[in-house]
């Protein structure tokens, strides 16, 4: 008898504490990651691939193109990263937007 009273206080004494700890809401803290800037990854291109404006740019400058990298920006517009000879022959790498803009 014993026994059996020893079990059912242990079954009840369990049976609440499941029952509060269901009970009871869990709050998480909300961590934000910072949000990181997207790095841009330039592919070689053809210098026949550069558009006619960018070409237009260059040649106000009195630039000669040596090699002409493209990526996508994060609103999907086409950046160049143009590796340029200047007319003092000085090499000098621009970055421009598909309207032939420096971008800085």
């Amino acid at each position: 008898m014993k026994k059996v009273l020893v079990t059912l206080v242990l079954v009840m004494t369990l049976g609440v504490s499941v029952s509060f700890a269901q009970a009871a809401p869990v709050e998480v803290p909300v961590v934000e990651k910072p949000q990181q800037s997207k790095k841009l990854v330039f592919s070689e291109i053809y210098m026949n691939d550069v558009p006619e404006v960018v070409m237009d740019r260059l040649a106000l400058e009195g630039a000669m193109i040596k090699q002409a990298f493209m990526a996508y920006g994060i609103d999907g517009s086409r950046i160049y990263k143009i590796n340029v000879l200047t007319s003092d022959a000085h090499e000098q790498t621009l970055f421009l937007g598909e309207d032939g803009k420096i971008l800085q």
